[in-house]
């Protein structure tokens, strides 16, 4: 039994690692030159010295999706007039008088999206999960596995990822098409 719990879960990880492997095979084939700027980029801007290891991507990933999430919780802590952690439908209606057409259209969705039991209140619990939606949406799991499978362009098995190593990934991909 137990062993056939290993292998399934053995079986999955494969999976996932092929998957995560395609992906980011199609992200550099796609646009090789916008895909070798962009990780160049994270190197520098989350990397070290010696390269971007994995804590630099976790971090990149947490200040991305912290940035989406302060967005949009910005968005709603400008509508409780009353700062009493819950926005109602009477506050969405005064804050969406001095909105554009386009901007009333977006608070309506975005008050219905985060009202999750339909009580006309958006109380802290459903800001909370609003603002998580928000940080997902803005780099969801796929886009994070991608870039921790950036990491296999590690050809020399220093667990960090340099600005030539991905050249090089680029370069070899050129040479196989």
């Amino acid at each position: 039994m137990r062993l056939t719990v290993v292998m399934a879960v053995l079986a999955m990880t494969a999976t996932a690692v092929r998957a995560e492997e395609d992906a980011l095979a199609d992200a550099m084939a796609r646009n090789p030159e916008r895909f070798e700027a962009r990780a160049i980029d994270l190197i520098a801007g989350f990397g070290g010295p010696d390269g971007l290891r994995i804590d630099g991507i976790e971090t990149h990933i947490a200040l991305e999706r912290a940035g989406a999430r302060a967005s949009s919780l910005r968005r709603f802590l400008a509508m409780d007039l009353d700062a009493d952690g819950t926005i109602t439908r009477d506050e969405l209606a005064v804050t969406q008088r001095a909105a554009s057409a386009a901007g009333r259209g977006r608070m309506e969705r975005q008050f219905a999206a985060a009202d999750a039991d339909g009580n006309a209140k958006v109380d802290p619990a459903e800001l909370a999960a609003s603002g998580a939606a928000a940080a997902l949406a803005a780099l969801g799991e796929a886009e994070a596995g991608l870039l921790r499978a950036m990491l296999r362009l590690d050809t020399n098995g220093d667990g960090a990822l340099t600005g030539a190593e991905v050249s090089a990934a680029v370069a070899r991909l050129d040479q196989a098409t």
